[in-house]
Formats: C-alpha cells, structure tokens, sequence
C-alpha cells in the first residue's frame, strides 16, 4: 500500500483492500505453509472448473478506482474464476479457511468479511465494463482439513460495505497525510542548553552526508552523543518531507527506553507519535480471549483509542492493563499503534528476521520506502542478521510439540511426523559438523512436515502460539536445509540439538538496508577502514562516512596493560588470586568495574576476593537484569566502594550510560574473544577460503576487541571525566590485540611485575 500525499492517490493490491483493519487485527499475517494449503486448493479448483469446460478463465485482471473523502484508491488485482456470456459475468473467490463446512451463510459473512471485500472489489470492476449487463459473485469456501465446499453468495449490502472499506482506508491515509502536514511543522529543537562544538559540528556534517547518499555512516566516540544527533538528523527529513516516519534500532532493553527519553528531549508526545515495540511475550496477559470476533466487540466497548494511547506516550505497562481491563490482548494493542506511530523503537529482528519482520511489514500503510532507518551500535549488525538467519530445534521441544498436537487431536499423519522429528533430534550427538546420513535424515523429516503443511492442512486456530510457531518452524527447516550452501554451519551444539547457523549475512543485510528510504548505521567502533560496510553487504564508496571527534576525551584514560597475568582458559586459574588482589588494591580509593568474558570467570574471582578480604564489598550483575533492574543494581553498588564484576558485551558493558564519571578505576580481565567452537570455526575457515591475511584475527580478535572498547567507551562521557583502566592480560600487549585498541588509549605501558604494579596504582 503506497500513498502519494500529494495527489491523493492510493495504490494497493485487493488483498490489501480487504484486509484493512486499523483496530484489532490490524498488520496480522498468516503461516506462509497456510498460503501454499491455500495455493494447493486454488489448483484443485481450478483443474475441476476447467473439466466443466464451461468457458471459466483464471487469475483474471480485476482493477478499478474507488473514490472515498476526496482520495482515490487505485486498486489492482486478480480473481480466481471467471467467467463472461452475453454480457453476465460470474466471478468465484476461493478461499481456505481452518474451520469445518458447512456454516450458516451469515457466521461466514461475519467471521470472513474480508474475503467478501475482495470479491466486491472484483464485481465492482467488472460493473465498470459499459459491455457487461449483470454480475454475479460468490466465495468458495473450502475447509483446509476435509476438503469440504460452500458456496456462499455475495450479500445485498456488498456495494456499501466496500464503500464504507474505502472510506476507511482513505480516513487512515487522511490521518497519514495529516501526520506528514504535522511534521513539516516539527520543532527544531537542541537537545541540550549549550551543545559542544563537535557535537554541532558533527550534526552539520550529518545533514551534509544526508545530501550526499542515502546510506550514511556516523562514526563517533562514546559520549559525544551519538543518540541525540542521530535523531534530530531523523527529526530533520521527517521535518523537511523527506521521510514519512523513523525506525531506531537498537538491540538492548535499556538502549531502548534511552533513546525514547532522548527523543522526548527533542519532540513531546503531543508533536510526535512515538512507541517502544518490545516483543510480542511481554505482552502476554493470561486468561483474555483470542477469538477475533469477541476481541473486535471488546475493543469497540473499551472505546480504545490507538492515537490517544501514542499521543499520551503510553508505555507497555499501560498497555497490558487496558487490555487486560478491556479483555483485548495488548499485542493487539501496540500493532494497531504502530499503524499511527511516526517514530517506532525496537529490536534489530523487526528488520532482519524473516519471521519477525512481519510485525512491520504487515502494518497498514507500512512503506520502507518512506522511512528512514537508524540502526545504533551498527557494529553487532552483522552478528545479530546472521542469528535473524539461522535456525534451532531441540529434542524436547520438539517432543513437546508432538504432544499439544496429540492434546488437540491433530491429524495422525502430523503427529507421527512431529513425533519422528523428535526422535531423530534426540538421537543427535554433540558434533561440530552433522554427518551426511543425519542431515539426510533431517531433511527427510522436514521435507515430510512441508508436505504436510501444503498437502494436509489442519485447524490451527485452537494451538497455542508456541505450537503454532513450531509448526511455522517445521515449514522453514525444509526451505532452509534445501538452500544451505558453503555459507551455513548445521551442526550439533549439544546432544538432541539441531543448528543451521548462518555464517555471513552481508548480502541479506545490505538487500535489507536498501529498501528503506533513508539509513544510518552509527558506532564507535567501527574496526578496520571498510570493514563494517562490507560485513553489512554495503559499497564502500557508496557509504557517506561522518567522523565525529571529541578532543575532550584524548588524555582523560590512563591505561596500562598488566603482563603478569595470562587469562587464557587454560591458564587462569594459576592467576585467580593475582587478579583478585589487583581488584582489592584500586578498590582502595573507589568503586571499580571489573569486566569479565564469562559469568563462570568472574564467579571464580569473586570467590578468591572472599577469601583475601571478607568484608570486601562484592557486586555480580545478576542474569536476566531488565531495564529497571540494571538501573537499581549500578546505582546500589556504586553508593558503595564496591567492586563491580560485569560482563563483556553485557547491558552494562555497552548501551547503558550509568558508569561515565562514576567509576574511579576498571580492569578489563582478558579480550574476552568468543567461544572456540565449531561456528567461530567455520567462520574462521570462510574467512581463510576468502584469501584474508589473518583469519584467526577477523574471527576471534576484533570481536573481542570490540567489547573491549565498547566497555571502556562507558567510563568517560563528558568533558572533566577521567578514569585508569588497567587491561589485566599479557595478550593485550601482542601486536595484534594492542592495534585494535581505540586511539584515545594511547599506546599503554606494560606492567612487567608486582613492583610495576603498585607504582602505577599508586601514580595515577
């Protein structure tokens, strides 16, 4: 659905027509194994009206124009079955449906006004021909289980119900016209009193490379408020028409709520739609209803208004207690929010993720081609699209599967499926490679769920999500093992599971970033000069590039690199002691971050602290903390001369601002390079097979670098701010490693023993 402001014109296909919902419902889509059930029937129809011989043609041409409150709506489509005598036209729409035939006429017509839409669309173009004398229609009904056929006719009010569709549509495309009006008049706001040259300076150079190309890249160091000017950027083609609405992604919680305050600093709810889309589990709300019909009666007597929820700034929190209140679940909610939302705030999966990315894409009136796309910390890009990519099943979930199908009296022929699925899942052993027999097998199973799903379609509509999402699974394991190539890893990560992990996403991702009007990847860590536009499938040359500086930062760190230490998983245990006691020396004068790569790791020294002090003050960042979490543990731990055991790559090692000014001193334990195990392998050996130099480093270094300097990046955060970081590893003095630290650490002396040491603790 495209709307063209301007002239007040609206092309969409039929299908869109008719499925237009702007309350609840509104962007649902289907299983894409119920389109091919759907496709299978459509050909069975369609060989039985051609045995007629009765002059039916199919997938016939069926467009017309409907004006509504001053739009037109340029509708484009194709029916099903045609037929045309004598100037009287007959027109059959076939559609499938997981309920059982036959039903009264009227519960079809209520359960399925779409279906009747889009057959009105199809009379109503054909009434346009001055040829045709009288038109008749009628929706073909067939139960996807049974195979059972109802005919049901066309009603007396169709006329007038695609009439009142059509204003609705062209109300919705009012109200967009009437949002993008509201924009042009968007203040320009700064969102702080005096901004810092660089910043200003960096905001201009954005503006400029917007001019220049639409995919740009700000390169910018922590705290010079990457955030802030990314959105008045995002502000400013909202703001000059260049833009319809704005897409952040960021990939944390935490990250997420920031930059919604960060926005509100340039935007107030009354100027700007804005909505945080978190996933569709924490919308859950026991015990509501989900029968479409009851949800839309339920909605109409709560009075639910999207506009009013976006413009008051309504969180999730209020969200899940309207709906519960109201007895309409409140992912119902949110989507017909974003229908209205002209800023939307979420996850890098919205866009990257084949399942997920629905949520948008569904959205009435949703055009990538309108919206301009942020993507922060553009650095975890390339690893999080290749993850939206990849696939996973385990042996119990697998084997829970079989069971709610049996629970719900599904068809034999799925469950023995299913259950065989399961079976061969909890056969798998541990292997870094799945043996050609096993991925034989494997396709052989999905292959038969594939054909299950196409072949023997059953009613689906009484599953619980998690059963219909492993059924969606089931479907997506036969496309995805037929297509793997060199670029995929299936494997067995553990006994009874499954992986098919995707090694480089690069090509899915730029075909991604492309689509959208405008986007803007921003870091600062960006790795070697074009190395993260290539991991994003991007032209180099192509790519307008923004370096922003922040001279306040060069001399703020004092860093040395300890080389008595080896934290390499086979040696650190023997320096578990040392470390504990270089962690109680800094605490002396105040609270110290200490980032580890593994809970495991910093449990062990946590345990030693105990030991050589028991009144040390000791802070692990507990698992699973969620936004308001995290605040409560940084700021109890740092009302306290405590000592912080973080994790590398955490929430609190990038995305969260808590530590800037706040921590004295931080101890860096190891380049926490990821795991050695048979995907960082392959990638590895991708790499090596590609002619780079140094695979090792492209593999496992420069990720764990990364971290590194992401978690150091937290410490300062504005002019005046200072801290001593000490990087508690001898491999950080190696070459390799020491390249890859950020310029502003200068080139850190090597603390070669304990005399060394103290010196430096004392000194700075």
């Amino acid at each position: 659905m495209r709307f063209d402001i301007k002239s007040r014109r609206i092309e969409l296909s039929a299908q869109e027509f008719a499925t237009f919902r702007p309350g609840p419902g509104a962007g649902s889509g289907g299983a894409p194994w119920r389109a091919e059930a759907g496709r299978q029937w459509h050909e069975t129809l369609r060989r039985q009206a051609e045995a007629e011989q009765d002059g039916w043609t199919f997938e016939r041409a069926a467009n017309c124009e409907v004006q509504a409150l001053g739009w037109t709506l340029v509708v484009t489509g194709r029916a099903d079955q045609w037929r045309e005598a004598a100037g009287a036209v007959r027109i059959r729409e076939v559609k499938t449906i997981g309920q059982s035939l036959p039903r009264r006429s009227d519960q079809l017509l209520q359960r399925y006004p779409h279906h009747f839409l889009q057959l009105t669309l199809y009379c109503h173009a054909a009434r346009l021909d001055p040829a045709v004398r009288a038109v008749q229609g009628e929706v073909i009904f067939v139960d996807l289980t049974s195979g059972e056929k109802q005919a049901v006719p066309l009603p007396a009010t169709a006329e007038a119900d695609l009439l009142k569709q059509a204003e609705t549509i062209a109300a919705h495309a009012e109200n967009r016209r009437a949002s993008h009006a509201r924009l042009l008049c968007l203040p320009d706001r700064l969102p702080f009193k005096e901004p810092r040259p660089e910043w200003l300076q960096g905001c201009a150079d954005l503006d400029q490379a917007g001019m220049e190309s639409t995919t740009r890249l700000l390169v910018a160091p922590t705290g010079f408020g990457k955030t802030s000017a990314a959105l008045r950027h995002g502000l400013g083609l909202l703001r000059g028409g260049r833009a319809g609405r704005l897409l952040y992604l960021t990939g944390k919680g935490t990250g997420q709520l920031q930059v919604l305050q960060e926005l509100r600093r340039l935007a107030k709810p009354s100027e700007l739609r804005a909505l945080v889309l978190r996933p569709r589990a924490e919308h859950e709300v026991e015990g509501l209803p989900d029968d479409p019909e009851e949800i839309r009666r339920n909605w109409a007597r709560a009075g639910i208004d999207p506009q009013a929820l976006l413009e008051d700034g309504s969180n999730l929190r209020r969200i899940r207690e309207i709906g519960r209140l109201a007895g309409v679940p409140p992912w119902d909610i949110t989507k017909a929010m974003l229908a209205h939302a002209e800023v939307v705030i979420c996850d890098y999966n919205y866009v990257f993720s084949p399942r997920n990315r629905a949520a948008l894409e569904n959205v009435p009136g949703w055009d990538e081609a309108d919206t301009a796309l942020i993507v922060d910390e553009a650095h975890n890009l390339p690893e999080r699209a290749a993850e939206c990519l990849s696939l996973r099943d385990e042996a119990p979930d697998a084997a829970d599967l079989a069971h709610e199908l049996v629970r719900h009296r599904a068809p034999e022929p799925w469950i023995r499926a299913t259950q065989a699925w399961a079976d061969f899942l909890a056969r798998l052993p541990k292997a870094d490679a799945v043996s050609p027999d096993d991925r034989l097998e494997a396709m052989g199973h999905a292959e038969t769920l594939a054909e299950l799903a196409a072949n023997q379609p059953f009613n689906t509509d009484d599953l619980t999500d998690l059963t219909r999402q492993g059924l969606w699974n089931a479907a997506t394991w036969s496309d995805r093992l037929e297509a793997a190539d060199l670029g995929w890893l299936l494997w067995s990560p553990r006994p009874g599971m499954l992986s098919l992990d995707c090694l480089s996403a690069a090509k899915a991702t730029g075909e991604r970033l492309l689509k959208f009007g405008h986007a803007l990847l921003m870091t600062a860590t960006p790795g070697p000069r074009g190395a993260l536009a290539a991991e994003c499938g991007l032209d180099g040359d192509a790519l307008a590039k923004v370096d922003a500086l922040a001279s306040w930062r060069q001399g703020a760190y004092t860093v040395a690199i300890d080389g008595r230490v080896d934290t390499r998983l086979k040696t650190r245990e023997t320096h578990l002691a040392r470390t504990a006691a270089a962690l109680l020396r800094l605490s002396q004068e105040g609270a110290v971050a200490a980032f580890f790569p593994s809970y495991k790791y910093a449990e062990g020294v946590g345990k030693e602290l105990a030991d050589l002090d028991p009144k040390a003050d000791i802070a692990l960042q507990p698992r699973g903390l969620g936004p308001d979490g995290t605040a409560r543990f940084v700021e109890d731990s740092l009302n306290r001369h405590t000592i912080l055991c973080l994790i590398l790559g955490g929430s609190l090692g990038e995305g969260v601002d808590m530590l800037g000014g706040r921590i004295r001193s931080a101890v860096i334990v190891g380049p926490a390079l990821p795991e050695v195990n048979a995907l960082q392998e392959a990638r590895r050996k991708m790499f090596a097979n590609d002619g780079v130099e140094d695979a090792f480093a492209l593999a496992y270094v420069r990720p764990g670098m990364r971290k590194v300097n992401q978690a150091l990046g937290r410490l300062v955060r504005a002019p005046g701010q200072t801290a001593r970081v000490l990087l508690h590893c001898r491999r950080f003095a190696d070459e390799a490693y020491r390249n890859l630290l950020s310029t502003e650490y200068g080139d850190p002396p090597v603390l070669a023993d304990d005399e060394e040491f103290a010196r430096w603790a004392t000194r700075s």
